[in-house]
C-alpha cells in the first residue's frame, strides 16, 4: 500500500510540474480577470472607505436676511475667513476621485446670530451615505463682527447748483424725486447721516423749451458735511433701491425788455417847474416764457405811477412792476425811477433897449451908430423872467484898448443888474454895431 501512494504522488507532482510550467499566456489572463473582479467588489462596497482631505475650500453665507429682519448685520469683511477652509472627510472608495467640498455643502448660517458683538459661528457641513463623512473642518468656525441693523426714513436731499443756463435761456426751479431717502444699515454708520446731497450743473441742461430731466449722484453726509460711504449701507425710495435722483426743471427762453413811460408820472410840479426827464435803473430786465409769449412782448409797465405834484426837486422812487401773466419770470420785481425835475426855461423879449460905451480912453470919443438894440431876448427860468424888467438890461460896448482913431465893429455886451447868480442866456438884435473913435 505504501508503493501505491508513493506512485500516485509522483504522478500528481509530475502533472503539477507541467501545469506550473507550461501556459503561460492563460495564467496571466486568470491573474487579471481577478484582480479586476476584486478592484470591482471593493468599489461597489460603501463599507470601504478612504480619508480625503479638501483644500482652499469656499464657504456659502446664508440668512443673511434673516439676520437684518432679526435686527442684525455683519459688519468686518469674511472674505478671507470663508475662503480658506479645509475638509477632511472619510469617503466611500468608489467616489473617492469625484467627491468634492460642494458634496459636503460647507456654510455658515447667519440666521442663528441673536446679538450684538463678537461672534463665533460654527462651519456647517452636510453627511450622506453617497459621498462620506466629514471627519473635521478646519477652522472649525468664523469670526463675526456684529452690530444692530437699522433703518432711518425720510433723509431729506439737499440740491446745489453750479454753472450757470446757456445765455438766452431760464431754467424754473427743480424739482426732486424723490425728495427723501431711506437709509438701512448698521446703527454706527446710519445713525451719522443727516442728509443726501446733489450737485447740478445747469450748464448741462438742454438749452430747449420744455420739460427737462436728468439724472444725479447723490453723497450722503454727516453733520460735518463728510461723505458716508459704506458697503453695508442700503439706500432705498418706496422699498427700491436707488443710486440716483431725478431732477425736472422746466426751460423757458429769456429777452430783454425795456419799462413803457406810459402812465408813469402822474401830477403837476410846482408852478414854474418841469419834469426834465424820467430814467430807469436798471435800463432793461430779463424776461422768461414761452417763445410765442415773448415774440409779442416789447416792454414792462410798471404797476404803480409816480407822484410829482408840487414838485421842485428832482427824486427816485422804487415802483413795482407788473408782472404779464405769461411770463414765468422777471429778473426783478420792482425798477427804481429817476424823476428830474427843474425850472422852465422860457424867453422874454424886451425892446428898444439903450446901449452904452464903456472904456473908452479919455482923450478920444466914441460915438456909435445905433444907439438902441431893436430886440433883446433873455433866456432863463420862467419865475425868474415874470419879474425880471428892461430897466434890469444893461446893453454896452467895450472900448477899452482902441487907442487910435477909426470905425470899429464891436460886439453888443448885456448885463444884468440883481440876477443873484441866476444863469441866463442873451440875444440882441443887432449883435454888434458900429463904434467911430475920434481924437477930442
Amino acid at each position: 500500500m505504501s508503493n501505491s501512494f508513493s506512485s500516485k504522488w509522483k504522478i500528481l507532482r509530475e502533472e503539477l510540474k507541467k501545469l506550473l510550467t507550461r501556459n503561460w499566456g492563460y495564467k496571466l489572463l486568470s491573474l487579471f480577470l481577478a484582480a479586476v473582479i476584486w478592484s470591482v467588489l471593493i468599489a461597489q462596497d460603501p463599507t470601504i472607505t478612504r480619508e480625503k482631505t479638501i483644500p482652499d475650500v469656499t464657504l456659502t453665507v446664508s440668512g443673511t436676511d434673516n439676520m437684518k429682519r432679526n435686527g442684525f448685520i455683519v459688519t468686518n469683511d469674511l472674505s478671507d475667513q470663508i475662503q480658506d477652509v479645509t475638509i477632511r472627510a472619510s469617503v466611500p472608495q468608489m467616489q473617492y476621485q469625484t467627491v468634492s467640498a460642494a458634496n459636503f455643502v460647507p456654510r455658515i448660517d447667519l440666521s442663528r446670530v441673536r446679538s450684538a458683538g463678537t461672534q463665533q459661528v460654527r462651519i456647517l457641513t452636510t453627511n450622506s451615505s453617497s459621498y462620506g463623512t466629514v471627519l473635521e473642518v478646519t477652522p472649525a468656525s468664523v469670526t463675526l463682527e456684529v452690530e444692530e441693523y437699522i433703518t432711518r426714513n425720510r433723509i431729506p436731499i439737499v440740491r446745489e447748483t453750479v454753472g450757470e443756463m446757456a445765455d438766452g435761456w431760464y431754467t424754473t426751479s427743480t424739482t426732486l424725486d424723490p425728495t427723501t431717502l431711506t437709509v438701512s444699515g448698521p446703527r454706527s454708520i446710519v445713525e451719522s447721516v443727516v442728509r443726501a446731497e446733489v450737485v447740478q450743473d445747469l450748464s448741462t441742461v438742454p438749452a430747449v423749451e420744455g420739460v427737462q430731466r436728468s439724472a444725479l449722484s447723490f453723497r450722503l453726509v454727516d453733520q460735518q458735511n463728510q461723505t458716508v460711504e459704506s458697503d453695508l449701507l442700503e439706500v432705498t425710495s418706496m422699498s427700491v433701491l436707488v443710486d440716483s435722483v431725478i431732477a425736472e426743471q422746466t426751460v423757458y427762453p429769456t429777452k430783454l425788455l425795456t419799462f413803457s413811460q406810459t402812465g408813469v408820472i402822474t401830477g403837476v410840479p410846482a408852478e414854474g417847474y418841469e419834469v426834465k426827464s424820467v430814467t430807469f435803473s436798471p435800463d432793461k430786465i430779463r424776461v422768461a416764457g414761452r417763445a410765442d409769449t415773448l415774440e409779442n412782448l416789447d416792454s414792462i409797465f410798471t404797476d404803480l405811477t409816480v407822484d410829482v405834484t408840487g414838485r421842485k426837486e428832482s427824486f427816485t422812487q422804487n415802483v413795482r412792476l407788473r408782472r404779464p401773466s405769461e411770463l414765468v419770470y422777471m429778473s426783478q420785481d420792482s425798477v427804481t425811477v429817476s424823476v428830474e425835475i427843474g425850472e422852465v426855461i422860457s424867453e422874454k423879449v424886451f425892446t428898444d433897449v439903450r446901449i452904452n460905451v464903456t472904456g473908452a480912453e479919455a482923450n478920444l470919443s466914441a460915438v456909435l451908430e445905433e444907439r438902441y438894440a431893436d430886440i433883446v431876448t433873455v433866456q432863463g427860468p420862467l419865475n425868474w423872467l415874470n419879474s425880471l424888467k428892461g430897466s434890469q438890461l444893461l446893453l454896452r460896448v467895450d472900448a477899452a484898448g482902441l487907442t487910435e482913431e477909426g470905425t470899429y465893429e464891436l460886439p453888443v455886451l448885456c448885463e444884468i443888474s440883481g440876477d443873484d447868480g441866476q444863469e441866463y442866456t442873451v440875444k440882441t438884435s443887432p449883435s454888434a454895431v458900429t463904434l467911430t473913435v475920434r481924437s477930442k
